[in-house]
């Protein structure tokens, strides 16, 4: 029996991230052969946060799950390079997110610190809190407001004194400091790690992944089976979910329609063992200074920003005076993703338009770690149920159709 496939997507070569993907085109109205029968009822494409965490729920929910991986092994690219920081944002950091990203939030801080029991090895786990530091009068005020919101959704939020700050954070200067507000509740996870003990219970749970496949293009017939075309061939089911990143937008744009997921490039550092540096030194975020975000990472410190490379560096360098244990930073290791972002700074979970049982979870806006269970969370009840516990209108596709 023969399938009509439509046309789907070509990219010849697309560098993301050190990794190249090659795509492919089928002409339209060309017959092929069928695979015969479904290779699974699910294929993830990625194996990374999104990837992982979506086909956890999926198989939660009964389904035979296969997930599809170009590299080696999961967490291999940007998940590998995240900064592991599991928090409330909405308002208080991303001013964007609200009700609905606070509760993917909290499922998130909830998962990983199941997860860091289940795991049975070290994920990097601390249930250490986050410290949002502003230097600027402006910033503080500013913050008031937004808030004052998050404690209505839940988060536990309080203004650190002088004397409360000695015993949170003796690391900082608090006479440096305008103010400093944090939440006891936030908790990190090496990002890599935690992701890769994910992967393992997940496949231990009965899900299939297939490593060293490189998907070039997605196919759909017009009786709204899905499939891939991978290096070694063609593998069909009943839904193929996108989950890959920097990769999500080549390979969905050409065949059904815009995914603006837009890679950019994220540069962590890690320093070398400091003195004073404990695990239980909150996570930090100098929320009125270029975004600087520091935690501790094995005696030493992860530091990062919005800005990238040199500009991160140079721009710690004059906040020593409020961590004088900056001063003492050597770094010895430097690693560099790709986090995607949409123009509106929420996620994209949705059908593909007019490619029926295709779907995509695209454009993590760096928070991938902290909001990837509940997202898979949400793609599991959108496959299975049709319908989310959440509210999923925010993040469908057809917000784009006006650019």
């Amino acid at each position: 029996m023969n399938r009509i496939i439509k046309k789907v997507s070509r990219r010849s070569f697309v560098r993301l991230g050190g990794t190249l993907f090659a795509g492919s085109l089928l002409p339209s109205n060309v017959s092929i052969a069928s695979a015969g029968p479904r290779t699974a009822q699910v294929i993830v494409i990625g194996a990374g946060s999104f990837g992982c965490n979506t086909a956890w729920h999926l198989r939660q929910k009964g389904l035979d799950v296969l997930v599809l991986e170009s590299a080696v092994g999961p967490a291999t690219f940007t998940t590998k390079s995240a900064a592991g920081f599991v928090s409330s944002w909405s308002t208080v950091h991303v001013r964007e997110w609200g009700k609905n990203e606070w509760f993917l939030q909290r499922y998130g801080i909830d998962f990983y610190t199941s997860l860091a029991r289940d795991a049975g090895r070290d994920i990097g786990f601390f249930p250490c809190g986050i410290t949002y530091i502003y230097l600027t009068p402006s910033g503080w005020q500013n913050v008031q407001a937004r808030a004052a919101t998050a404690r209505g959704f839940g988060t536990k939020l309080e203004v650190l004194t002088a004397a409360r700050a000695r015993t949170v954070l003796p690391q900082i200067e608090f006479g440096s400091t305008t103010g400093i507000l944090f939440d006891p509740d936030s908790v990190r996870v090496r990002a890599g790690d935690a992701i890769a003990s994910l992967a393992q219970l997940v496949e231990r749970k009965g899900v299939r992944f297939q490593y060293n496949t490189r998907v070039n293009s997605l196919l759909h017939d017009e009786k709204g089976l899905a499939g891939v075309e991978t290096d070694n061939g063609q593998l069909w089911a009943s839904t193929v979910i996108v989950t890959a990143g920097a990769a999500c937008r080549p390979l969905v744009e050409k065949t059904c329609g815009p995914c603006p997921a837009k890679p950019e490039p994220a540069t962590r550092y890690i320093t070398k063992p400091i003195p004073g540096i404990t695990s239980s030194m909150p996570m930090i975020i100098f929320s009125d200074f270029h975004g600087a975000y520091i935690r501790e990472e094995r005696g030493g410190l992860l530091i990062g920003g919005a800005e990238q490379a040199e500009g991160i560096r140079e721009s710690i360098r004059k906040i020593e005076n409020v961590m004088p244990a900056l001063k003492r930073a050597d770094i010895f290791e430097i690693t560099g993703g790709l986090p995607t972002y949409t123009r509106d700074i929420l996620f994209i979970l949705d059908e593909v338009p007019n490619c029926k049982g295709i779907y995509v979870i695209a454009g993590c806006q760096e928070g991938g770690i902290t909001h990837g269970p509940g997202l898979g969370k949400m793609m599991a009840e959108l496959v299975v149920d049709g319908r989310t516990e959440w509210n999923r209108e925010p993040y469908r596709l057809s917000r784009f159709n006006a650019e």
